[in-house]
């Protein structure tokens, strides 16, 4: 091939290469440009052009349009509009990243809206991102992230999923952070090892305290609460005693989602009668406090009718080991009083027992769950609704009272 052809190659290839880029560019939504699709577009238009050295000259003209900046990117990260099916296709077939990051948001989420606005547009993350991943992102509550929260188990945001070229699941990121720590926890997820299924086969082949607890924290870390405590319940009976209540596994015990938060399940029912041994590994008071919480708001569900049908079973086991272990707890003996009266349907007694000065002498926690009994009920007629009413004014009185004599005695020492 002569210099002259070469020259006209060139300035013809160019021609096409800028006709599609404009048109592509104009057609992607996001305003930025993608280079699989702009190389799809580009190969068509070539078949009309029938040129022995057309793939050098192909090379030769991105590279000079990438100088001139003609074939550019936006400095922050790239999230495709694709489908997920179609990103699982590109990470298989295509020539870029073969993993997937998944961002998985929700429109009210606000860490969601501080990594869209201020973490992901910048340079560092879109250096670090394009380079290793097909980038997309879904609202879990609309169109596709419906499925994609199913099928993924997502149900805290933002949740940011890594998958491999099948779709499968390599590791998943909760929550925001800054730009660089982002980065490095990213990073830590991309490797298999360690993921929850990693650290799984870890501790199948060693079942050692190391594995076990390093399993539990993968779980815990990745919010997969029903795998966590399903895998619990399993193994607990079996653990030497210092494993069962070593912070880690006591630590997914007593977490909002934890065994310990369910009087009816078994390892609840173990501590409560084996409180000596717990205790010769968890001190007397956080045992206590753990289980004077459940309690509490076991009894609260139960007065407000919130409580699941199969919870009502454990009514009166529950009323027993409150009465026997925390007698001198003001709240639990107020609630224990009020649970009774529902039990026996004595509403108008469990009304009079909504008073603020009375209930004022309490912990924020215990107001709290015995007002929640009250205002969270599910059935209430129109003079049970008056009382609560007339409760919350009361309170409202009894707290500017408060206000209004703190503020005089502080302006009063100046």
């Amino acid at each position: 091939m002569q210099k002259n052809d070469c020259l006209y190659i060139f300035f013809r290839v160019t021609d096409h290469l800028i006709v599609i880029t404009c048109r592509e560019f104009c057609m992607n939504v996001t305003g930025v440009l993608d280079p699989d699709r702009i190389l799809q577009l580009i190969g068509k238009h070539f078949l009309k052009l029938n040129f022995s050295s057309m793939k050098k000259v192909l090379v030769f003209t991105i590279s000079l349009m990438i100088s001139f900046g003609l074939y550019s990117q936006d400095k922050g990260v790239f999230f495709q509009d694709i489908t997920l099916k179609e990103a699982i296709e590109k990470a298989k077939h295509g020539s870029g990243p073969d993993l997937i990051f998944v961002d998985c948001y929700t429109d009210w989420c606000g860490p969601c809206k501080n990594m869209t606005n201020n973490v992901f547009p910048l340079e560092e993350c879109g250096v670090f991102f394009n380079s290793n991943f097909i980038n997309v992102k879904f609202d879990m509550e609309k169109g596709e992230g419906l499925e994609i929260a199913k099928k993924y188990s997502v149900s805290v945001y933002p949740t940011f999923l890594i998958l491999d070229p099948e779709g499968n699941e390599i590791n998943r990121v909760i929550g925001g952070d800054s730009p660089s720590r982002f980065i490095e926890k990213v990073k830590i997820a991309m490797d298999p090892s360690s993921s929850p299924s990693a650290k799984l086969d870890a501790y199948n082949k060693d079942n050692s305290s190391e594995n076990l607890y390093a399993y539990v924290k993968s779980l815990r870390s990745s919010y997969k609460n029903d795998q966590l405590n399903a895998f619990i319940g399993e193994v607990f009976f079996a653990l030497k005693p210092s494993e069962k209540y070593n912070e880690v596994i006591w630590g997914a015990l007593i977490s909002p989602t934890g065994d310990m938060r369910n009087t009816n399940s078994d390892i609840f029912k173990y501590v409560i009668s084996n409180r000596f041994e717990a205790e010769e590994f968890i001190t007397k008071s956080k045992l206590d406090a753990s289980l004077i919480q459940t309690l509490k708001y076991y009894f609260m569900s139960y007065i407000s009718g919130n409580l699941p049908n199969e919870m009502h079973t454990a009514y009166e086991r529950n009323i027993i080991c409150a009465n026997a272990l925390f007698t001198g707890d003001f709240g639990m003996k107020y609630l224990t009083t009020m649970a009774a009266l529902k039990s026996q349907d004595k509403m108008e007694e469990l009304f009079g027992m909504l008073d603020y000065r009375t209930i004022s002498r309490s912990t924020s926690l215990d107001i709290e769950l015995i007002e929640k009994s009250f205002t969270q009920m599910k059935v209430i007629t129109p003079d049970q609704k008056s009382k609560i009413v007339k409760y919350l004014q009361d309170k409202h009185a009894a707290l500017t009272r408060e206000a209004d004599y703190a503020k005089r005695k502080i302006e009063a020492s100046l």
